[in-house]
């Protein structure tokens, strides 16, 4: 794109990115699980710093600039975590509408105490280690995918897996 048809550089925005682009990073980097999402934050910044109109009201710009970096990171976990919800809530409902059409393998009130049981050790777990587990299980997600998918590292994804299997492991003990 060239220059025409784009405003003209702010002063202020590129001497904060030349004097304290990296810095600011960093400050984000440590903040969030990849360097993609910590780029993303930072031009988000930027772009809203860029935005305000009376730049010459800012006493300190650069502590305004961290605030603003602060207040998006913000934003980015909570629609992590709604993201995360809803992903929760999708498996939930996929698992009920697949044993639903799935046939039932004795319907016995033995079968049916290992189906309660086994819901009751799901929610045990915390809400990224059973969607780690459930999306690895019933949707046959690899670990890269699930990282992807939820916004943690593979290692993480790993850790959560094994936890997840030798929580439910030992809460199903007393059924076989």
């Amino acid at each position: 794109m060239s220059r025409r048809n784009q405003s003209p550089p702010d002063p202020l925005v590129e001497r904060l990115a030349e004097d304290h682009g990296d810095d600011l990073l960093r400050y984000i980097s440590r903040r969030v699980r990849t360097s993609a999402d910590a780029r993303d934050i930072a031009q988000e910044a930027y772009v809203r710093l860029l935005r305000i109109e009376r730049k010459d009201l800012i006493r300190d710009p650069m502590p305004y600039l961290y605030r603003i970096a602060a207040n998006v990171l913000y934003e980015f976990e909570l629609k992590r975590r709604e993201d995360l919800s809803g992903m929760l809530r999708w498996s939930s409902e996929y698992r009920v509408q697949h044993a639903e059409a799935a046939p039932q393998i004795g319907g016995d009130a033995e079968s049916l105490a290992l189906q309660d049981r086994l819901e009751s050790v799901l929610r045990q777990l915390s809400p990224t280690c059973r969607a780690v587990l459930l999306l690895h299980r019933n949707e046959g997600m690899t670990y890269d995918e699930i990282a992807e998918q939820i916004g943690i590292s593979s290692s993480m994804v790993k850790k959560y897996l094994s936890q997840a299997l030798q929580h439910c492991r030992t809460h199903l003990k007393a059924f076989r």
